[in-house]
């Protein structure tokens, strides 16, 4: 990649889409590329927060990036999008006192502060150049590309998973919740199409919930509970001297719609002595850190665009899952590890681990 053509450039935030009309271009600002490193096939993007106007910095600080890569040498293209999160700008003017850290690593419902994490990592395909593209690319006409709003769809993403325990020897199931508040943040996969039809998955959104509206959901005993929000996706068309390189959809903003579904299938069955807590006391148990809720599907957005996108979710004080325990419910498993540390958790009835 080391001849690899970049373009890099951030999106306005969600406040300032929020009354694009649809044929309207986007004021997309274009960063500097000197920051970006290459290394066989890996890159290394740096951006100085001096260069991100207010305009472009949304709710927790986020800021959304976009990143183009063509590599003349393979006629062969790529685009992607990641948010980040620039913290520390509350703290003090200066520059030096501002700093990016991966949204899912950093959440912090609603607040910003400086939070030292790992950078996001991204994985980018580059695939065959559609026709016109390397000379739309390379030649001066590039200083005439656009982005434009061409459409937006609401969909429905899973945010959050329930999987409540069976009576077991009592007669009455477990329950489950979650909350979904204000400040609350979910990250939205994003997709690319190059020739206008087919679509694949490249790179994600983060987005705050910012419609002023906090939600509980009511405990529930169905075995398998999706939690679900709606999510409004703007479609867009990027164009260089006239040429269309790429049509994509993004994450905006959530609708403030929620609801639940009862998925018609059984629950998972993480049942293990390495990831089970058992004999609980009564009361309430609710995750509000450890790894983050994750979905590959989760954006059922299928009908839109022929493919689903995923969804992430950091647990937070505002954002979390709770199991009411009692004598008949009392163990819960995680399914990478135990539920402190796992992204999703199942309870179980009392008496579970005699069946280990």
């Amino acid at each position: 990649m080391d001849r690899a053509r970049f373009t890099l450039s951030a999106d306005l935030s969600a406040t300032q889409t929020a009354d694009l009309a649809d044929g309207e271009e986007v004021p997309m600002l274009k960063l500097p590329t000197t920051g970006i490193s290459t290394s066989g096939n890996s890159f290394t993007v740096a951006v100085d927060p001096a260069d991100v106007p207010d305009r472009y910095i949304g709710s927790n600080g986020l800021v959304s990036l976009e990143m183009e890569i063509y590599d003349p040498a393979s006629d062969s293209y790529a685009w992607t999008t990641q948010s980040v999160r620039l913290v520390g700008q509350q703290a003090a003017r200066s520059t030096s006192a501002r700093s990016w850290a991966n949204p899912i690593a950093s959440a912090q419902a609603g607040t910003v502060r400086s939070v030292a994490t790992l950078p996001p990592n991204v994985n980018v395909h580059l695939g065959k150049a559609a026709k016109g593209m390397k000379t739309a690319l390379v030649s001066p006409r590039a200083d005439t590309c656009r982005t434009t709003k061409i459409g937006q769809n609401d969909a429905w993403a899973t945010i959050g998973e329930g999987f409540p325990a069976a009576p077991g020897y009592g007669t009455k199931r477990g329950t489950a919740w979650m909350t979904h508040s204000n400040g609350s943040e979910v990250t939205y996969g994003a997709a690319i199409t190059t020739d206008g039809t087919k679509w694949s998955a490249s790179g994600s959104a983060s987005v705050a919930n910012t419609k002023g509206f906090n939600f509980q959901w009511d405990p529930d005993t169905n075995m398998n509970i999706s939690y679900r929000a709606e999510v409004r996706y703007y479609k867009y068309k990027y164009d260089c001297g006239g040429v269309i390189i790429n049509r994509k959809v993004k994450a905006v903003s959530e609708t403030g719609g929620v609801k639940t579904i009862h998925v018609d299938a059984n629950p998972p069955y993480w049942l293990s002595r390495a990831k089970c807590t058992f004999d609980m006391p009564a009361g309430t148990w609710t995750k509000t850190t450890g790894k983050a809720y994750s979905n590959s599907g989760g954006v059922k957005i299928g009908s839109v665009i022929g493919i689903d996108l995923s969804t992430s979710r950091a647990y937070t004080k505002g954002s979390t899952l709770s199991y009411k325990m009692d004598a008949g419910h009392d163990s819960l498993c995680g399914n990478t590890d135990k539920p402190g540390y796992a992204p999703k958790v199942q309870q179980f009835y009392n008496r579970i681990q005699e069946e280990l």
